[in-house]
């Protein structure tokens, strides 16, 4: 494949701009226990109504489509060849939490990191803000030229934070075709994701009684309840593997004890286990699972309920909107991109379980640590805005 004229016309000014300015509006997940955001959240409210949707008024983006969860679908195209492609974009940003300035947009060269060359900094650029710029400076460029496409495209702004499929199962309700394949834009460092593993959040609750720190024993303190809790899950036996997805685990990532008081031992925790999925895992079974490999904690009160999950991801790299997306890699970077596994859950398990294959693309950069400081070379934001164009081009033909 060779690469588009077109692709040259891309307004990088346009692009970098654009990330700036996007850089510099808040849409994080607030630091504390409560790890899940609301699609209309006031925040991403104003994120998508007031910087958006009048970005896509202002480069000619009018047909719209208003999905419920303050969603948005751009839809672009003539339609006539009968495929079609679903590009989606997201604004919540859970991580890079401990940024000293993450609202910036400043640009500096990330050579500490690794990266000597210009950069823009703020949280959540590598994860969703960068594709946000790209897709529009597509959108732009499209628009402008008036470029015929046979086929559909639909560039969904998705606003799923609560480690569910729920807002992509709107999207793809609210759609007139089921889309061919997806292509969800977030950091891959340029590798293409063939698939990942699902999870499901088993929420446990344990009771027992509060108590002065001084006389333990006249209580009951959830601290060893929960100790003893974690001790039962860590000896579960998880057997089976996938050959490119990995192992199960079930593992807790959170323990809130309730009350938090001076001297005082709690009487409540509450904890959400990360129990991960595999092709074929049914999270109600799993949970049953938990359920009973944690068993009878008397004298200690115990509930343990099935939270959100969503499911593993997994398409094959032969499949046409794969080989379409590598090609258009090669055509751009003169060889074929790398693919991956990822061990974390994505929004591509939603669409690949509706019946749409769907892979992640998109830039590279950031800190390592999960925590820290997150930025994005200019170089792969132009990279992959030629990549995205090129995959449009060809597969809708």
């Amino acid at each position: 494949m060779q690469p588009d004229p077109l692709i040259a016309q891309l307004d990088t000014v346009y692009l970098i701009r654009t990330l700036e300015r996007l850089a510099k509006v808040p849409a994080d997940v607030p630091m504390g226990a409560e790890v899940f955001i609301e699609p209309d959240d006031p925040k991403l409210v104003h994120y998508v109504q007031q910087v958006l949707r009048p970005e896509l008024s202002a480069i000619g983006v009018h047909d719209l489509i208003d999905v419920p969860g303050n969603q948005i679908v751009a839809r672009y195209g003539d339609g006539t060849s009968g495929r079609s492609l679903l590009i989606q974009v997201y604004t919540p940003i859970q991580h890079h939490n401990q940024m000293a300035d993450p609202w910036s947009g400043k640009i500096a060269r990330a050579t500490d990191w690794g990266y000597d060359e210009p950069c823009l900094f703020g949280q959540g650029v590598t994860q969703n803000k960068s594709h946000q710029a790209i897709i529009l400076t597509i959108l732009k460029l499209l628009h402008e030229k008036n470029v015929p496409v046979g086929g559909t495209i639909y560039v969904a702004i998705n606003n799923e934070g609560r480690s569910s499929h729920a807002c992509s199962e709107m999207i793809l309700n609210a759609l007139d075709t089921k889309p061919d394949f997806g292509l969800l834009l977030t950091a891959t460092g340029q590798r293409i994701s063939l698939g990942n593993r699902g999870r499901v959040d088993v929420n446990v609750t344990l009771r027992g009684k509060a108590v002065h720190s001084s006389v333990p024993d006249t209580g009951l303190s959830a601290i060893d309840g929960a100790y003893e809790v974690m001790r039962r899950l860590r000896a579960m036996d998880l057997p089976g593997s996938h050959p490119q997805l990995g192992s199960r685990h079930v593992i807790p990532y959170q323990v809130i004890y309730e009350p938090l008081a001076p001297h005082t031992l709690p009487e409540i925790a509450r904890m959400r286990v990360d129990r991960r999925l595999l092709p074929g895992d049914d999270p109600a079974v799993v949970t049953k699972e938990v359920r009973e490999a944690i068993g009878d904690m008397a004298p200690f009160e115990v509930t343990v309920e099935q939270g959100n999950h969503m499911w593993p991801a997994l398409v094959e790299p032969d499949h046409p909107g794969v080989q379409n997306l590598t090609e258009a890699h090669a055509a751009v970077h003169g060889k074929n991109p790398g693919t991956l596994y990822g061990q974390g859950t994505y929004d591509a398990g939603g669409s690949c379980a509706a019946g749409v294959p769907a892979v992640m693309y998109g830039v590279g950069g950031g800190a390592e640590s999960v925590l820290g400081d997150d930025f994005v070379p200019l170089s792969h934001l132009e990279q992959v805005s030629r990549v995205v164009l090129q995959t449009i081009l060809s597969f809708l033909e």
